[in-house]
């Protein structure tokens, strides 16, 4: 009896081992993925700026819109300008 829970320690570490490796990477890969979505949302949102018939202002709702949801998150700016709806 003593012989097997020697052995099972060991073994329980290494698969929550791997089980939190696995949930890093999956995880690791999304977040980065989301960062470079906001900072390309966000550079756009500066670059919009200087056009002029778009008048989207910055500040923090459309930063935060955009910071959440990149890309789309501009798109979404972009047509509620164009509606007169918001910005």
């Amino acid at each position: 009896m003593a012989t097997t829970v020697v052995y099972l320690g060991p073994i329980i570490t290494i698969i929550l081992l791997i089980i939190i490796i696995f949930i890093a990477v999956k995880f690791g890969k999304f977040i980065v993925t989301l960062a470079i979505n906001s900072l390309i949302g966000l550079l756009i949102l500066f670059l919009l700026n200087f056009l002029p018939f778009i008048n989207i202002d910055i500040n923090i709702w459309s930063i935060l819109i955009v910071a959440l949801a990149g890309i789309p998150g501009i798109a979404l700016l972009i047509l509620l300008d164009l509606a007169g709806i918001a910005f």
